[in-house]
C-alpha cells in the first residue's frame, strides 16, 4: 500500500518531475562530464571543471554584455549545452571596464572577486595563418573586411548595416554607443595598411603589452605578448583570419614552452 501511494504521488507530478530530476542529474553529473569542445569562456570564468558545475545556464551574462559577445552553447556542446561562451570569429570580448557579465553571474561561475582586468585570463592568441596576413604582404585593408564587421553588431539599423555608415547620436543607449565606437575606429583602416589587430586591441591602458607589429620579410606581422588575455578581438577583426585563441592557455604555456623545446 505504501509503495502504491508513492507511485501515485510520482505520477501526480507528471512531466515536470521528470524534467526536474533530469536537471538535478545534470548538475550532479556535471563534474564527471566534459564539454565537447573547449570553449572560450567570459571574463572571470572559474577553472573549466568548476565552471561546468557552477554555471546554471541562466543567460544573465549574455543579457548584460554591451557588445553582444556572449553566446549560449547549443545541443552540440555536450555537457556545456546552454552555458556561456565566446566565439571570437563572430565577436570578441571588448574587456568592459565594469565587467557587467561577472557582476550579473548569480553563482560565481564568473568569479565576483575577479572583476578587474588584472585578474582576467581567458586564453591566449596565436598566429595560425601567417601567410594570409595583409601587413606581411603589404596589402591594403579591403572594404569587405570592414563591411563584414557591421554584421557582428545587433544594434545598428538595417539602413546603417547596408550603407556601412554609423553616426553616434546623443539619444543612443550606452550599449549602442560602445558598439558604434568600435565601428568608427575600424573605419579608419579602410583602404589603409593593416595594423588592426594591434591598434584595436582593447587591453588597457597599453595594448602594446598584449600585441604589437614587428618587421618580417619586408612587411609586418603581429607579435603576441605576455599581457594577452585571450579576449579574441584581434581574431574577430582580422581581415584574413590570421589569428585564433587557445582557450584557458597561458602565454607561458604556449610561447615560453615552445622556446624551451626549440
Amino acid at each position: 500500500m505504501e509503495n502504491k501511494k508513492r507511485r501515485n504521488f510520482l505520477k501526480s507530478l507528471g512531466g515536470f518531475s521528470i524534467v526536474a530530476l533530469a536537471s538535478g542529474a545534470g548538475i550532479y553529473f556535471a563534474p564527471k562530464l566534459k564539454a565537447n569542445k573547449l570553449r572560450l569562456r567570459p571574463p572571470g570564468a572559474v577553472p573549466e571543471d568548476d565552471f561546468l558545475k557552477m554555471c546554471i545556464k541562466c543567460g544573465q551574462c549574455l543579457q548584460v554584455c554591451p557588445y553582444d559577445s556572449i553566446k549560449l552553447e547549443d545541443i552540440d556542446g555536450g555537457a556545456s549545452m546552454g552555458m556561456a561562451y565566446i566565439e571570437p570569429l563572430e565577436r570578441g570580448c571588448y574587456l568592459c571596464s565594469a565587467f557587467p557579465c561577472i557582476l550579473a553571474c548569480p553563482t560565481g561561475a564568473l568569479d565576483h572577486e575577479k572583476d578587474e582586468l588584472k585578474y582576467v585570463h581567458m586564453g591566449v592568441a596565436v598566429i595560425v595563418n601567417q601567410s594570409a596576413c595583409l601587413a606581411l604582404k603589404n596589402q591594403k585593408v579591403p572594404d569587405s573586411a570592414i563591411d563584414r564587421i557591421y554584421e557582428h553588431t545587433k544594434v545598428l539599423s538595417p539602413k546603417e548595416k547596408k550603407e556601412h555608415k554609423v553616426e553616434i547620436s546623443p539619444n543612443d543607449s550606452e550599449k549602442v554607443k560602445l558598439q558604434k565606437e568600435v565601428l568608427k575606429k575600424l573605419e579608419k583602416f579602410r583602404g589603409k595598411e593593416c595594423t588592426i589587430c594591434a591598434d584595436m586591441c582593447p587591453y588597457t591602458p597599453n595594448p602594446s603589452l598584449a600585441i604589437g607589429m614587428v618587421k618580417k620579410d619586408g612587411g609586418l606581422i603581429p607579435e603576441i605578448r605576455s599581457a594577452c588575455v585571450g579576449c579574441g578581438v584581434c581574431v574577430e577583426l582580422c581581415p584574413t583570419q590570421v589569428l585564433n585563441i587557445v582557450p584557458r592557455a597561458t602565454y607561458e604555456e604556449v610561447y615560453k614552452k615552445g622556446k624551451s623545446n626549440a
